[in-house]
C-alpha cells in the first residue's frame, strides 16, 4: 500500500521547519492569505495566513507553489470502504435491486474484506482524505474486526462503525453483537474509534437502536434515504417489505411502529446525538428535530444523484435549510459503487458537484468537507484547519493563475486531484479524537 508523504520527505535531513508559499491559503476557520503561506515543523503548523505576515524565517526549507490553492486535509464522514473491492456499479434500476447486487458481490471472507478496505484507504488518500467515518459491514464474528484493524494499521484516523442488521425477531441477535463488540473491541487505538451502526429502520428494529444508544459509543445510521424506506416505516408496504419477506425476516411486530424514520430513530435513541447519513426525504419539522438533538447529518450528493433522488416531485435535499437551522452537515461519498471517480474517493468531488449544481458558497462547502466532518466524528476540528498545532495535513489543488477569477472557485470547476503537500503528520493520529 502506498503511503502519504509528510513534510519530512520534502528535504530529508536538512531542515526541521518548512515554509510553503502559494497564491491562496484558505481554511474554514476564517484564515485566508492571498498570497499566502504555511509554516510547519515536525509537530504541525506554526503559522498560516498572508505571506507578508509570515515572511521568510531563517532556517526554513522554502517550497513555492505558484499554481495551487492550499487547503486543509479533508474528512469523509460517511463511506463504505470495504465495497471498494467491487468498484463502480451500474445502477440496476431500483433500490432493492441495488441491495441485491451488493449482497451478491460484497466480500465475505477475511482476506477479501481486508483487500477491499485496503483499496478504499488508498483511494481515500488519493482523494486528500485524512479522516473517515467508515461503515464496517458486519458479516460474521470472524471478520468484524477486519475493517477497524485495517484503518488502525494504515494510520487512517476515523470512526469505524460496526454495521449490524436485526429486524423483528432478529433484534436480540443484533443487540448481542453490539454488546459483544462494545465489550471486546478496543474503543480507541491509533486514532481510530469504534462506533456502532444499526444499518437502517428497514433492517434494524427500534430495540437495536435503543441498545446501541446505551453503550456509549458513536452511532451512525442510514436515515430517510429512500421513499421505499418511508413507505415501509409509515405504511408497512412497498418493495422493502417484499425484500424483508423474501429474506424470511418478516414478522407482524415490524408493522407495529409506524412513523417517519427521523421520528422513530430519535424516539428509540432517547433524543441523544447520532450521525444520520443521507436524509434525502425530510420536512422542515424534522430539521428542527435534528437541530435540537445535536447530532450531525452527512450528505452524499453524488450517491443521491446515482439513486435518482429526489423522486416523485419531492423537493431537493434540504442541506441548506439544515445549515440555516444549526444542524451540523458534513459531506460523505457513500461507496465507490456509486461514484464517477474510480481513481479516488474524495469529498472534494462532492464539493465540486454541489458548486456546479447549486452554486453553494465555496467556504460553506469547505466547512462541510473539513470542520463539519471532524465534528460529526468527534475529532478536534482544529486538525482540519490551519490553526497552529497538530494538523491532519495540507493539500494542494491546481488552478490557472492566468485567469482573473477567484482560485477557490476555480478549483471547484476543475477535475484535478488533490496533492498532499504535508501530512498527515505523525502527531495528528495520536491527538485526533476527543476522548
Amino acid at each position: 500500500m502506498s503511503t502519504v508523504p509528510t513534510v519530512n520527505d520534502a528535504v530529508p535531513g536538512q531542515c526541521r521547519r518548512w515554509l510553503i508559499q502559494a497564491p491562496l491559503v484558505v481554511d474554514a476557520a476564517g484564515r485566508r492569505g492571498s498570497p499566502g503561506a504555511i509554516l510547519l515543523d515536525e509537530k504541525g503548523i506554526i503559522a498560516a495566513g498572508p505571506a507578508q505576515s509570515i515572511g521568510t524565517p531563517s532556517g526554513t526549507a522554502l517550497q513555492r507553489r505558484p499554481d495551487v490553492v492550499l487547503l486543509p486535509a479533508l474528512v469523509n464522514a460517511h463511506c463504505h470502504l470495504d465495497l471498494s473491492a467491487i468498484g463502480p456499479l451500474a445502477y440496476p434500476g431500483s433500490f432493492v435491486g441495488f441491495i441485491d447486487e451488493v449482497r451478491r458481490l460484497r466480500a465475505i471472507d477475511e482476506a477479501s474484506i481486508a483487500r477491499g478496505v485496503g483499496r478504499g484507504i488508498e483511494l481515500a488518500r488519493a482523494g486528500g482524505t485524512a479522516m473517515v467515518g467508515d461503515i464496517a459491514g458486519w458479516v460474521s464474528r470472524s471478520t468484524w474486526t477486519v475493517p477497524i484493524n485495517q484503518l488502525r494499521s494504515a494510520g487512517m484516523p476515523g470512526v469505524s462503525y460496526l454495521e449490524v442488521f436485526g429486524i423483528g425477531r432478529r433484534q436480540d441477535d443484533a443487540i448481542g453483537v453490539l454488546r459483544e463488540a462494545a465489550a471486546g473491541i478496543p474503543r480507541s487505538c491509533e486514532g481510530v474509534r469504534l462506533g456502532l451502526s444499526p444499518h437502517a429502520l428497514y433492517s434494524c428494529g427500534p430495540r437495536v437502536y435503543s441498545a446501541a444508544a446505551r453503550l456509549g459509543l458513536p452511532i451512525a445510521t442510514h436515515l430517510a434515504e429512500t421513499l421505499e424506506e418511508l413507505e415501509l416505516t409509515q405504511c408497512a408496504t412497498g418493495p422493502l417489505v417484499g425484500l424483508v419477506k423474501r429474506l424470511g425476516l418478516w414478522d407482524p411486530s415490524i408493522a407495529s411502529d409506524r412513523g417517519h424514520p427521523v421520528d422513530l430513530v430519535v424516539k428509540a435513541m432517547g433524543g441523544g446525538p447520532f450521525v444520520g447519513a443521507h436524509l434525502n426525504y425530510v420536512s422542515p419539522r424534522h430539521i428542527h428535530t435534528l437541530a435540537a438533538g445535536g447530532g450531525s447529518v452527512v450528505y452524499c450528493p453524488r450517491a443521491s444523484r446515482y439513486f435518482g433522488h429526489p423522486h416523485n416531485d419531492h423537493p431537493p435535499h434540504r442541506y441548506r435549510q439544515m445549515l440555516a437551522a444549526g444542524v451540523n452537515v458534513a459531506l460523505g461519498t457513500d461507496s465507490l459503487l456509486c461514484l464517477d471517480t474510480p481513481q479516488r474517493i474524495s469529498v472534494l468531488d462532492e464539493m465540486r458537484y454541489l458548486f456546479g449544481r447549486d452554486g453553494t458558497q465555496p467556504l460553506c462547502l469547505l466547512r462541510m468537507a473539513t470542520v463539519a466532518g471532524a465534528v460529526a466524528l468527534g475529532f478536534d476540528p482544529a486538525l482540519v484547519t490551519f490553526s497552529p498545532g497538530p494538523t491532519a495535513g495540507v493539500l494542494a489543488v491546481r488552478f490557472d493563475p492566468a485567469r482573473d477569477d477567484d482560485p477557490l472557485r476555480q478549483i471547484l470547476t476543475r477535475t484535478d486531484p488533490p496533492q498532499w503537500v504535508a501530512g498527515p503528520l505523525p502527531s495528528a493520529a495520536a491527538l485526533a479524537t476527543n476522548t
